[in-house]
């Protein structure tokens, strides 16, 4: 890799298993969710409304597990994570562009890994190098853009009473 990720990052790779777009998207919403309510939130209560890779990267920033009962997913497609504490519901989307950084691996990858295990060694190896090359491209990107860029905080509202 080019740049050196962010301990951060290091740290939600290692969680998630491998380095890849969407627990980079999800670390960037726990990120910006964790700016907006504080490290010591009471309450704290997650939603992700999509079973992407992203789940690791929130769960790691923002400390919660489904396992725990803080963090659940609502499978409706959307990447929207609501954040909801004892004093405030926060809500925050991935952009159309952050979409798109992250669909253009996965096209990518999807375009290498055909017919994967009729290929020899050596052409899995060039392949799996150039999704490595792609990926040590696009990842300081996202770690390195305005919240603007891939993030929209939708609405803020009062805790459900």
């Amino acid at each position: 890799m080019g740049v050196e990720a962010p301990e951060i990052f290091l740290r939600i790779y290692a969680h998630h298993g491998h380095r890849c777009p969407m627990s980079t998207l999800g670390g960037r919403l726990g990120l910006a969710a964790k700016q907006q309510v504080g490290a010591d939130a009471e309450g704290l209560q997650l939603v992700y409304s999509n079973r992407t890779c992203a789940l690791d990267g929130i769960a790691e920033v923002m400390g919660c597990s489904e396992d725990a009962g803080t963090l659940k997913v609502e499978n409706d497609g959307r990447h929207v994570l609501t954040v909801n504490t004892a004093d405030a519901s926060l809500r925050f989307a991935l952009t159309a562009q952050a979409l798109e950084m992250a669909g253009h691996y996965r096209s990518l990858c999807n375009r290498l890994e055909q017919n994967w295990d009729a290929l020899d060694a050596a052409e899995q190896g060039r392949r799996r190098a150039e999704m490595a090359a792609v990926l040590d491209e696009l990842l300081p990107q996202l770690w390195q853009a305005d919240d603007a860029e891939l993030l929209i905080q939708m609405e803020t509202g009062q805790a459900n009473a």
